[in-house]
């Protein structure tokens, strides 16, 4: 445990301290399951805010980071060198420091929470710079990319869609247990997250565990410390969870990458070859310093084919960075 935890340390060694805003940045919702897993129900009534869980499935995908900046940070390398770690160490070293955050006041109704995403795709060079501004409540919602002009949408209930609304998110977090396995068991039997998948092909309960304990941290809003620690906790008890450090987002920082990749194939899990092996690992990413959530990112381990084509080819990868958050009056605002 030591040397895990010493490990962490050097990852992070000539970082500097995290500024107040950066703690305060959070990532977007991720809604749809991860490469190989059953299609979550009906997609979100937002604008796509980047999914790298959603983007897996349907061979396209981004990665998520935070610097608490609004100037996009430079691209990765392309090659990348990660250290497999022992997760437990790692998870309930995770939940030990989010304990220790102070608890945050939730936005009122009329207020917007704001997102600025650098989102990457393979073989670019430049990424595209996404800003959200979502209204707390749900109801409408304003794009601009690459500093172009504000659209808007409003945004109208759907019974189909399993989406929540930032309002609802808090809502849904001030619900969960902070036991770990009470937390596990209710995400597991959560019906609201299941997907429509059944029989042979069911996602299996601890597959579904990962991906709404994944979407609760990606939710890009306001969480209670004692529920963020419970899902560290959870997440180093379920079987088939992987840690790497030096897994880095598209703005090329290295932070701590977590997988779900169990023995073997698993509704659910990752998508294998005819030789069983793991065509493309879906991380979540985690800042080394802080344990915040920074964001996600896929490498493809193998080449994906679809339709008899290659659609990624071998040591590509997708990934995006969250480069500012925080809650503003009016769309348009920076925080």
């Amino acid at each position: 445990m030591d040397d895990d935890l010493t490990l962490l340390r050097e990852l992070r060694a000539d970082a500097p301290e995290p500024a107040a805003d950066r703690l305060r940045a959070v990532r977007a919702r991720a809604l749809a399951p991860a490469s190989g897993q059953a299609p979550a129900r009906k997609r979100r009534r937002f604008w796509a805010v980047p999914s790298l869980l959603a983007a897996a499935t349907a061979v396209a995908a981004v990665v998520v980071a935070v610097n608490g900046s609004h100037t996009p940070a430079p691209a990765p390398p392309a090659a990348v060198t990660t250290m497999p770690v022992r997760a437990e160490t790692v998870l309930r070293q995770a939940a030990l420091v989010a304990e220790g955050r102070r608890k945050h006041h939730q936005p009122r109704a009329d207020q917007w929470l704001y997102r600025k995403h650098l989102v990457k795709q393979p073989y670019e060079e430049r990424g595209t710079v996404q800003e959200y501004w979502t209204r707390y409540d749900g109801t409408r919602q304003a794009l601009r990319q690459n500093g172009g002009s504000l659209e808007f949408q409003d945004i109208t209930p759907d019974p189909g869609d399993d989406d929540l609304t930032p309002r609802q998110y808090a809502a849904k977090f001030a619900g969960l247990p902070t036991d770990p396995a009470a937390l596990l068991d209710h995400v597991r039997g959560d019906r609201h997250w299941s997907a429509r998948t059944k029989g042979a092909d069911a996602e299996h309960p601890d597959a579904r565990a990962f991906r709404v304990l994944s979407v609760y941290l990606d939710a890009g809003v306001p969480m209670p410390p004692q529920v963020e620690a419970a899902i560290f906790r959870a997440l180093a008890e379920l079987p088939g969870v992987r840690v790497d450090l030096g897994v880095r987002d598209a703005a090329g920082r290295a932070g701590i990458g977590i997988a779900y990749e169990p023995a073997g194939s698993v509704p659910g899990g990752p998508v294998r070859d005819a030789q069983g092996q793991i065509v493309s690992r879906s991380y979540l990413v985690l800042d080394a310093a802080t344990y915040r959530f920074l964001g996600r990112r896929v490498d493809t381990l193998q080449d994906e084919v679809l339709g008899g084509e290659v659609t990624a080819r071998k040591g590509t990868f997708y990934a995006s960075a969250d480069l500012a958050a925080g809650v503003v009056d009016e769309p348009g605002r920076l925080p």
